[in-house]
């Protein structure tokens, strides 16, 4: 692996299926923890749960993907069908935490190659606590509120800090708030092979990991996603990135199921800090963020995002332009007490350094408490600019979540 890869770019280009020896001590983990739910096919309401387990969309992470997939299930309750029942699904995601999924994943080169996640939530049922992606070549795992990858072929160990897998949690609270999204259509039909009713959604953002767009396939009769199809452009074009072909769900599974370890020996170095090159442009108006003359980079990350968790959705978009074509429901946290701010409990210093076209970046940890009494510590991106005009910054993406519980 090179080393200007990241563990998100590793996960893309993963080269095999998961192990047979890791499906073996699954299966056994499985056995012990009952998966709820029916088999042969038949969807229940927790299988929504599924999502696409890729990075953040910080780079085309599940944050994005979450997001969209819960704005499409909000469509469908108010735009569809009449027999939509949101208050049932939200009664029973409330008793599973931990989901499998399996799909291919195509890379730039157009290779395809298969897809085996797995992730539980943490005990509010809103944020990802563990994860698990193996293949032949590549490991990502989280653990003690870091990410880490190892490169088999390379012999070489990444981490980074924060949960940086999946930004989110199909949780009651982001069902229940989710917002609309501009270019939704949802179109009803039969599924030419089964004959069963389908509603298809499709929807895209532009998010911290660049544009992304969704394809997603519902079964009328359980209300629930069955599949889903991801693509790196607002348009849909081209062969997906992603394709998830089946979701199981379980009402929890045990630690073991998610612990790996690294060879022994194995020196772990820093993920490198970069940004997607298609936000760079949108980082580049110098309409945006604020000037830093005269400021330590220190001093201007402190002072940008002192800012931006306060700031009104109009001043946030001009903070950190890529979202600009946010609601402001989606900025403010869609009313959801697990994503609205309450208080800046500590702006941390620059833990890593990197550089992209624009100039050079910085990863700053914020303490967040918000409304609902949890904290979470948030590593913020801060893209620096220097040119004939002068030094000056923007807030450039998110890389992550830590868990800190309640206060």
């Amino acid at each position: 692996m090179k080393k200007t890869e990241d563990i998100s770019q590793v996960l893309r280009q993963l080269r095999v299926p998961a192990s047979s020896k890791l499906d073996e001590r699954i299966r056994g983990e499985i056995a012990r923890a009952a998966p709820a739910g029916p088999s042969d096919g038949e969807f229940t309401l927790g299988q929504i749960l599924l999502l696409l387990l890729r990075k953040k969309s910080t780079r085309y992470t599940l944050a994005t993907t979450l997001g969209l997939v819960l704005m499409a299930v909000f469509v469908l309750n108010h735009s569809t069908t009449p027999a939509w029942a949101m208050d049932q699904s939200i009664e029973a995601l409330k008793k599973y935490r931990a989901l499998h999924f399996t799909g291919y994943y195509t890379s730039a080169s157009r290779q395809t190659t298969p897809l085996d996640a797995w992730a539980r939530s943490d005990t509010t049922g809103n944020w990802v606590e563990n994860a698990l992606v193996t293949g032949s070549d590549v490991t990502i795992w989280t653990r003690d509120n870091k990410t880490y990858g190892y490169d088999r072929a390379e012999k070489k160990g990444y981490v980074q800090p924060g949960i940086d897998l999946i930004n989110s949690w199909l949780g009651p609270n982001l069902l229940t708030e989710a917002a609309r999204v501009k270019d939704y259509k949802a179109v009803e039909g039969d599924d030419p092979a089964t004959g069963q009713k389908r509603v298809i959604v499709t929807c895209s953002l532009a998010g911290f990991e660049g544009p992304e767009s969704l394809l997603m396939e519902f079964d009328v009769r359980t209300k629930l996603l069955v599949s889903l199809k991801s693509w790196h452009n607002l348009t849909r074009e081209g062969t997906p990135a992603t394709s998830v072909e089946k979701i199981l769900y379980f009402e929890d599974l045990p630690d073991s199921v998610f612990s790996h370890q690294a060879p022994e020996g194995t020196q772990f170095i820093e993920t490198p800090l970069e940004i997607p090159e298609a936000n760079l442009s949108l980082l580049s108006d110098p309409k945006c963020g604020i000037a830093a003359e005269g400021m330590t980079r220190e001093q201007a990350c402190q002072k940008i995002l002192g800012e931006l968790w306060t700031a009104p959705p109009e001043r946030v978009r001009q903070l950190c332009p890529i979202v600009a074509t946010w609601s402001d429901e989606m900025i403010r946290g869609s009313g959801d007490p697990n994503n609205m701010v309450a208080a800046v409990l500590k702006i941390g210093g620059i833990e890593q350094t990197g550089s992209s076209k624009l100039g050079p970046l910085a990863l700053v940890p914020c303490t967040i408490r918000y409304q609902d009494g949890s904290v979470r510590v948030n590593w913020i991106v801060v893209q620096f600019r220097e040119t004939d005009q002068g030094t000056s910054c923007v807030v450039g993406g998110f890389r992550g979540y830590g868990l800190e519980g309640k206060e």
